[in-house]
C-alpha cells in the first residue's frame, strides 16, 4: 500500500485532534529475560517519544523517512526531498522549564551555509510528565526554530555557553505569561541574532566576516527567493 504524504502541520492537527494525544496515558516497560519492571526516569523519554513517534506515523501508514545515522539534524524527512520537510521533535518535563537543546551553535552555522532551508524546518514539541510510572502528555507545540528562540540578557540569542565558549542554542519559555525576552518575530530577526553573536565570541571568527551574506546567497541559489 502506498504511504500518505503529509505536512508537519497535518501530524499535529492528527495527533491533537484525532489521537487526542494530551488525553492518552502510557507507560515505559524494559523486558529481560521475562523480568519486566517499569521504567520511572526521565532521562530516556526524549528518544522513546521519537521511537513512538516513528512506530505511530508507520501504525498510520504516513511517509517518513530518517537519515541512516539517527544523530544527524533532523530526526524525520516528510517528503524524498533532501532539502525540505523537515519535522524535529523535541521534549521536556512539564516540571520544569524546557531544556532541551535546539542545536549545536557552531553545526548550526555550518549547516546553514550548505543547507540554509533547514531554517524552515518544523520542531514539534512535547512536555510530558512521568508520575508512578505512569506516561503522559502535558502539553504539543508545532514551532519553527525563531518561534522558540529569544534574546537573553547576555547575548543577542538564548545560548548554553561554559566559559566563554559557545556550545548550544537553547528554546526560551515561549509559553509563559511571565517570559521576559519574547520569541523572535520571523526568521530574519533570529539570523541576525545569531549574525551578531558570531561578532562576540572569540570561536566564531571563521564565520562573522560573510556569514550572513553567504547564507542568503545560498538560500536564493536553492530556493529563488530572498531572504
Amino acid at each position: 500500500m502506498q504511504k500518505q504524504k503529509v505536512t508537519a502541520k497535518e501530524i499535529y492537527d492528527l495527533l491533537v485532534y484525532e489521537f487526542k494525544i494530551k488525553e492518552q496515558v502510557g507507560s515505559v516497560e524494559i523486558i529481560l529475560g521475562g523480568v519486566s519492571a517499569k521504567y520511572n526516569g526521565k532521562d530516556a523519554i526524549g528518544d522513546l517519544l521519537q521511537e513512538w513517534l516513528g512506530e505511530w506515523l508507520k501504525e498510520n501508514n504516513y511517509y517518513f523517512r530518517q537519515r541512516q545515522n539517527t544523530q544527524e539534524f533532523p530526526d524525520f524527512l516528510l517528503s524524498e526531498e533532501e532539502n525540505t520537510d523537515f519535522l524535529e521533535l523535541k521534549t521536556f518535563n512539564a516540571n520544569a522549564s524546557p531544556a532541551f537543546d535546539i542545536a549545536n551553535f557552531d553545526n548550526y552555522c555550518a549547516s546553514l551555509l550548505k543547507i540554509p532551508e533547514r531554517i524552515e524546518a518544523d520542531y514539534m514539541i512535547l512536555s510530558y510528565k512521568m508520575e508512578n510510572s505512569k506516561l503522559s502528555i502535558d502539553n504539543i507545540w508545532l514551532k519553527k526554530v525563531w518561534e522558540m528562540s529569544s534574546p537573553s540578557g547576555q547575548n543577542p540569542i538564548k545560548l548554553q555557553v561554559k566559559r566563554n565558549q559557545i556550545y548550544n542554542l537553547r528554546p526560551c519559555t515561549w509559553y509563559s505569561t511571565r517570559i521576559k525576552y519574547f520569541p523572535f518575530d520571523n526568521k530574519m530577526d533570529f539570523l541576525s541574532a545569531i549574525y551578531d553573536t558570531l561578532e562576540l565570541y572569540p570561536q566564531c571568527d571563521k564565520y562573522k566576516d560573510d556569514w550572513m551574506s553567504k547564507v542568503k546567497t545560498k538560500y536564493f541559489e536553492n530556493t529563488g527567493i530572498r531572504l
